[in-house]
């Protein structure tokens, strides 16, 4: 087996510490056969929980507390300023990175304190530092939410350049063409989507982690389901630019729920892949659309 082949997520199994050792020092009791039986039941189960077909279960999706705690978990109470989670298995960080963000919660970028529900396809701010406890063997994380912020009428979108679908400016009429309103809405999404975090100088907290997840879950079930909570991080948590001139506000501020986001080819041409987006948008209603993504896979 190549390097390549043993980094590669299908070569990949994830246990927590204490299983993870007892099938190193016990080879024998757990032979290559068994384990990769092991993964594919594994994610069997969780692809029905996620997917709500799994019958009597409760429906199981990612939910994101800050930049570096993404979990496996359903939403388990709603109180008027206070979401609350119970947690089924960490995917990114772990226990101790949650008490970290909670620890280190005032001294964070103001635009790293959200929390993103795939299941509600929304997210919020959060104005304090989330609380976590233990009830019936089970990890409930609580957090304190502001209000949603406000949404703009697609319509009324402002005017900006066109992009070709080279992804370069061009000209109508000896002018540089221009968009606006429902028809600047993909190209919105597109290029929002398509830049990374710290990839602009001027911007260094602006862009989207698609690259980073892109690592370590191409061509996984999971990499949809964590540009989603992208998706929901644009459209649902205010943006500042470095200027100020501008209030706050969410880089997608016209979508009002982030439906499902659906990889439609895993191949791409030239770093761009296509996703299909089912949005709920402000002034409009429920919209499908097929938009290419930059992502690039180098870090």
């Amino acid at each position: 087996m190549t390097s390549a082949q043993r980094k590669h997520i299908s070569n990949g199994i994830w246990m927590c510490k204490i299983h993870a050792r007892l099938v190193d020092v016990d080879a024998s009791a757990y032979p290559i056969a068994k384990l990769r039986n092991m993964k594919i039941e594994h994610e069997a189960r969780i692809k029905l929980e996620m997917t709500g077909l799994r019958p009597g279960s409760q429906v199981f999706d990612l939910i994101a507390v800050g930049p570096s705690v993404v979990f496996v978990g359903e939403l388990a109470a709603v109180e008027q300023r206070t979401w609350s989670f119970r947690v089924e298995h960490f995917v990114i960080g772990d226990l101790n990175e949650l008490i970290t963000y909670i620890e280190q919660f005032d001294v964070i970028n103001p635009y790293d304190k959200f929390v993103l529900v795939n299941e509600l396809g929304d997210g919020r701010e959060l104005v304090s530092a989330p609380s976590w406890a233990k009830s019936a063997g089970n990890c409930l994380i609580s957090v304190p939410i502001a209000a949603s912020a406000p949404k703009t009428d697609v319509n009324r979108l402002p005017l900006d350049l066109a992009l070709n679908d080279g992804h370069d400016l061009f000209f109508v009429n000896g002018g540089i063409a221009t968009v606006s309103g429902l028809d600047a809405l993909p190209q919105k999404i597109k290029t929002c989507l398509s830049t990374s975090q710290g990839e602009s100088w001027f911007a260094p907290t602006f862009g989207t982690r698609i690259r980073e997840y892109t690592v370590d879950f191409f061509d996984s079930p999971w990499l949809s389901r964590l540009i989603k909570l992208e998706v929901i991080r644009m459209a649902a948590i205010p943006y500042s630019d470095s200027v100020g001139i501008s209030p706050p506000a969410p880089p997608l501020r016209c979508v009002r729920v982030v439906k499902t986001i659906d990889q439609i080819d895993s191949k791409g041409q030239d770093g761009w892949f296509k996703f299909r987006f089912h949005l709920d948008i402000e002034g409009l209603g429920e919209w499908t659309s097929e938009i290419p993504i930059f992502i690039s896979k180098d870090l």
